[in-house]
């Protein structure tokens, strides 16, 4: 069995999580996870998790977890999309309003894990965004979002880095987008 570790910055969704890794599990026995979740402000570093097949780092917010874990396929949920974006050298801004409720955003291309180009549906619950990304990775989604102040703001959604790890803004583990999880799990 494959192992899974989820580092938690104090996510209201590490439930949902769970729940989608089992229904995951459920439907594919022969490629299921074992998971374990870690409460990131107790650890100093992903290595600190022992050999591990899969990394997700959730939304919340805390002491970001070092990343030493190179070669891990992992997959970035809100804050954590938001964090690595800045830490590539993207730039992270504030909205005026807090975003909660499922929204589309817009699938810039065929993906093998956000699946087919066009709108998508997904939880949002945040009220900072992607909104330059990081030159060394690749722009799988945006949205465009009136602000407050009746600015129109463009979303950074969904990255992908060039070691194939992935990050979402949003929370597929809502259900709306579910299948983001289990498109990156089998192609591990």
């Amino acid at each position: 069995m494959r192992k899974l570790a989820i580092f938690n910055y104090k996510s209201l969704y590490l439930e949902d999580i769970k729940n989608t890794i089992h229904k995951y599990n459920l439907a594919n026995p022969g490629k299921a996870f074992q998971v374990e979740a870690y409460d990131a402000k107790e650890l100093l570093s992903e290595s600190h998790a022992g050999h591990v097949d899969v990394i997700i780092h959730t939304g919340g917010d805390g002491p970001l977890v070092k990343e030493d874990m190179d070669g891990v396929p992992k997959l970035y949920v809100c804050y954590s999309h938001q964090w690595k974006a800045k830490k590539e050298g993207g730039e992270v801004s504030r909205l005026k309003a807090f975003r909660k409720g499922v929204y589309d955003i817009d699938v810039l291309e065929d993906d093998p894990v956000l699946g087919r180009k066009g709108k998508m549906s997904i939880m949002q619950r945040h009220e900072y965004i992607v909104s330059k990304p990081p030159s060394c990775a690749r722009v799988l989604a945006v949205s465009r979002i009136r602000d407050l102040d009746g600015s129109e703001v463009e979303v950074v959604e969904s990255l992908r880095y060039p070691n194939g790890s992935v990050s979402v803004q949003g929370h597929p583990e809502e259900g709306t987008a579910a299948h983001i999880f289990y498109n990156f799990f089998d192609l591990i």
